[in-house]
């Protein structure tokens, strides 16, 4: 009988051989130790780290030799991987450890592609329950393969040169910037996904503002409901076949290129998605280029040549390839098509292709990705699956800045300092605003000893010293300094992103370049990178839309006339908008007019394209106060003169007749700009003539209750008639923020924001001072408790401005009224209560009915039934979510509608009217379809 094979000491004799031989391609190998388990994430993580490539296999190698067992699941490893190794390591593994008692396997094939599912929006997360079945790694990739119809030699060759390829092209995070190597490893940061049913084909308001304000509601409500990228095209349980159509969408330097790179880079591991035969990909940046027909063979043979002598071969199995695009936004072409394509042979125009592959018409059995950001507008259908990409959780912002500073004690700092300043952290979700953040900050926390300066604190500062850092190359000068040596270039950018900005554009072309005074072959070293880069041929694009964003709104502050016209008249354009002359704006950016008015007003006029720019500008509105703000200070001294004219008087006049009148989104974004401008003068009289703030319905983050802090704060002693919250997601952080301005307000509205007992404390504070101006108070839909509410009857006996108190569904059960009688029979001036949908049981009623027995002045609610207007609120309430689904999610509705219909259920009245009883009836059947509807959600239904 043969000895048993010392596996570590056949690594150790062989360890120079096996050195050579995995050198030129260790990630399969290091990928597949990780899934198996043998090693750690920060093992894994520590050795991509390592360079050169050598270092990494002779730290391995002393690993996996610790052990006999880690020993024997490394050669086990590379038997699995041998086809992407030489075939000299091949032929040492079959001579030096065969597989016993058994013949060598042959290579596995996938099994064949299921049939395409029928093209529908699928509801497939509404569920709070769903979760998709874990698939093991070694699974995913071995699952199979009998099936396939055998590849030829030359086939099995050029993909496996294709896999090389991508994993070369993949292996590094495809950014334009010399990140870190810690950051910009693939393996080591992509962003997390989360399956979303609701797309919106186009989003009317600033993507990344918006998301800013929706992803906490997302994050904490859809935790089970996140996709691991690995499941990208798993069927859910209801489906009998995988999406063929997947569309990722996202924010603005989200991590979309990222996810797409993630997908290529797993499949050129063999770590993921292995049912695809062969992986493409294209940008919609090079597409854009093209500009002669063209076939799609053609498109390949020009990107990947190691496939040209194969494609007749590999398009003849159309439903076994994977076709990432990324970018829609940026094309260039529109997405009409009147000459569909039908054909991988035909050539076309672009945008024909483009259609084809979208539309199906071409390669309809493939499987297609497109990454895109949500702004476009496409058919609801037209995708099988939508996924959104949030961005860095909150872990995952610590892990960045950790990886960047590389010391522990100064990443804190900085983190620290940016956590305790909402306006910096508000955006910190996003990867690239983070090594913005990174690099501006980073110089105020220095290694050892005191900060010298104050760091940054507004938005607006953080990016202007981010231009400052990048533009001061060999750190000589301030930051007036690096701006004055490139004022020439900085402004000229700043043309080219505010005509971009104007026309909603964020990719450039060489043309294009040469129209605004660029030499494309000239531009500056590679330090412009970080601010303008070429991607590749002769794309251009700006680091990341807010760079865009906020050089327009430097070129645009340091050419501004002071005069009222030119300020105000381009405030007017912004808000509202001019549609250009002759119908549609050019796809292409025209060179500015030489003819044209000069200034600011005229080039304005000149680029402006459509109506309803406020949100579209929302953040360069903000960068554009703040910036005026530093050249007030004289802080852009080295890019333009000080101010003849005082512009605060008449921009306090817009921003007070507009913050007058609106609500909404558009008031918040009001709001914003007060906060960053920062000039008091300017708020306070703003601040002065608001008597209302509706912010109904509009989530509210920490930056927003911020801003809403400093302009109502500026106004110290102004009563507000109005303060409306509710529905706006605020929680007991945005409570916590506001609570030292909400005694002012006459009319209080907080219902339906996920408020606690802590908020009814708060209030109840309120209710207690004697500068209390609160009339009407609605907490109605809030969590607050027996707890809570008792401390309001506690406060009432000492309030004396409080008449009416809304506290319907409120968790309030018999134990709330313990102090009710002696509280409210003190009080002089509360005048309505309402109760309703809370659980008391009769001994409760009974103790209302006594008080109002004893109060009669008091009128108290406590039935659906003993008031009309009250059971019409609530069916217009049940009609509002029917009409937005967010709504059940966003503040818990779900909960509040199980609370009224028991309550409804519940309830008997003998002496109500039949009007009463058949309205109560209507309102039952309501709640319980839409709970039936929410029910089929969450087990996965349609």
């Amino acid at each position: 009988m043969a000895a048993p094979l010392d596996f570590t000491r056949l690594i150790q004799e062989h360890r120079e051989l096996l050195l050579r031989w995995v050198e030129p391609n260790p990630a399969p190998l290091l990928r597949l130790l990780h899934d198996s388990g043998l090693l750690t994430q920060s093992e894994y993580f520590s050795l991509l780290e390592t360079h050169p490539k050598s270092n990494q296999i002779i730290a391995l190698l002393d690993r996996v030799c610790i052990k006999p067992e880690n020993s024997r699941k490394f050669l086990d490893a590379l038997r699995e991987l041998q086809e992407a190794y030489c075939p000299e390591l091949q032929h040492w593994l079959e001579k030096s450890c065969p597989v016993k008692g058994k013949e060598e396997p042959s290579p596995r094939q996938p099994e064949p592609p299921p049939k395409t599912p029928k093209r529908a929006l699928l509801k497939f997360w509404n569920s709070k329950k769903y979760k998709l079945p874990a698939v093991p790694a070694d699974e995913e990739k071995s699952n199979d393969l009998t099936f396939r119809r055998a590849l030829s030699r030359q086939l099995k060759a050029a993909l496996q040169n294709h896999r090389r390829s991508l994993l070369t092209r993949t292996e590094k995070l495809c950014t334009n910037v010399d990140d870190t190597e810690t950051c910009g490893h693939i393996e080591i940061r992509y962003t997390d996904l989360l399956l979303s049913d609701n797309p919106r084909s186009a989003s009317s308001s600033h993507d990344y503002l918006h998301l800013a304000s929706r992803r906490a509601r997302l994050y904490s409500l859809h935790a089970p409901r996140r996709l691991a990228l690995s499941q990208l095209f798993s069927p859910l349980p209801e489906e009998s076949s995988p999406p063929r159509r997947v569309m990722l969408s996202g924010a603005a330097g989200i991590g979309k290129s990222v996810a797409a790179q993630k997908i290529i880079h797993d499949w050129a591991l063999g770590a993921a998605f292995q049912k695809a035969l062969c992986m493409l990909d294209f940008s919609f940046r090079e597409l854009s280029l093209i500009r002669t027909p063209q076939s799609l063979e053609d498109l390949i043979r020009s990107k990947h040549v190691h496939l040209s002598g194969v494609l007749p071969e590999l398009l003849d199995r159309p439903g076994e390839l994977l076709v990432i695009l990324d970018g829609l936004d940026e094309f260039r072409d529109s997405l009409d098509s009147k000459n569909p394509c039908f054909q991988s042979d035909q050539p076309a125009h672009i945008k024909d292709l483009v259609h084809g592959l979208l539309y199906g018409t071409l390669l309809p059995e493939a499987t297609i990705v497109v990454t895109s950001r949500p702004s476009v507008a496409l058919p609801e259908d037209l995708f099988d699956r939508h996924v959104i990409i949030l961005g860095f959780q909150e872990q995952q912002v610590k892990d960045y800045f950790f990886r960047f500073f590389r010391n522990p004690s100064r990443a804190a700092d900085v983190l620290g300092y940016v956590s305790a300043h909402e306006g910096l952290a508000s955006l910190s979700f996003i990867p690239l605003y983070c090594f913005i953040l990174c690099t501006a900050l980073g110089e105020f926390f220095p290694w050892t000893g005191e900060m010298e300066a104050s760091p940054p604190s507004t938005i607006t500062e953080v990016y202007r010293q981010y231009l400052s850092t990048i533009l001061r190359l060999r750190r000589t000068g301030g930051a007036g300094g690096a701006l004055e040596k490139a004022k020439d270039l900085v402004l000229q950018l700043g043309k080219l992103a505010y005509a971009g900005l104007l026309r909603g554009k964020v990719v450039f072309y060489a043309d294009e370049l040469r129209g605004f005074g660029f030499d494309p072959e000239n531009l500056p070293g590679t330090f412009l990178n970080r601010i303008f880069f070429k991607e590749k041929d002769e794309v251009y694009g700006f680091f990341h839309l807010t760079i865009q964003e906020f050089l327009a709104a430097l070129y645009s502050v340091a050419i501004l006339d002071p005069s009222t016209e030119e300020l105000t008249s381009c405030l007017d354009l912004w808000w509202d908008g001019e549609a250009p002359e002759g119908g549609q704006a050019e796809r292409l950016l025209p060179p500015p007019d030489g003819r044209a008015v000069a200034g600011l007003l005229g080039y304005t006029r000149e680029f402006l394209s459509g109506g309803q720019q406020w949100d579209n500008l929302q953040m360069f509105s903000r960068f554009f106060m703040g910036l005026l703000s530093s050249r007030m200070q004289g802080k852009l001294e080295s890019l333009a003169g000080g101010l003849t004219k005082d512009p605060l008087v008449p921009l306090a006049e817009w921003l007070g007749k507009k913050a007058q009148y609106e609500s909404d989104r558009k008031l918040l974004s009001l709001l914003h700009c007060l906060a960053e401008l920062h000039q008091d003068w300017v708020t306070q009289k703003v601040a002065s003539n608001l008597d209302e703030v509706d912010l109904f319905k509009v989530t509210l983050n920490p930056a927003d209750c911020a801003a809403l802090a400093y302009v109502l704060g500026c106004s110290e002693h102004k009563r507000l008639r109005n303060l409306n919250l509710s529905y706006s997601n605020m929680g007991i952080g945005g409570l916590r923020r506001l609570r030292g301005l909400l005694h002012r307000c006459e009319t209080l509205q907080l219902r339906y924001n996920s408020l606690d007992c802590e908020a009814a404390a708060i209030e109840a504070e309120i209710l207690r001072s004697p500068r209390c101006q609160v009339k009407r108070l609605l907490f109605c839909g809030n969590c607050l408790g027996s707890e809570g509410v008792r401390g309001l009857w506690d406060a009432l006996q000492e309030n004396t401005t409080l008449e009416e108190l809304y506290l319907d569904i409120t968790g309030i059960t018999d134990s709330g009224l313990d102090n009710i009688m002696d509280s409210l029979m003190g009080n002089r001036t509360l005048r309505l209560l309402t109760i309703v949908g809370n659980r008391l049981s009769k001994a409760g009623r009974e103790v209302l009915s006594e008080l109002s027995r004893r109060k009669p002045e008091l009128k108290i609610i406590s039935s659906f039934l003993s008031d009309m207007g009250l059971l019409q609120a609530y069916l217009d309430w049940v009609e509002e979510i029917k009409a937005d689904q967010e709504q059940m999610e966003s503040v818990k509705n779900a909960d509040a509608l199980r609370s009224v219909l028991e309550v409804l259920e519940e309830t008997e009245d003998p002496g109500a009217s039949q009007e009463a009883r058949e309205r109560a009836e209507l309102l039952k059947k309501q709640i319980t379809v839409l709970l039936g509807e929410e029910k089929a959600r969450e087990n996965g239904t349609p």
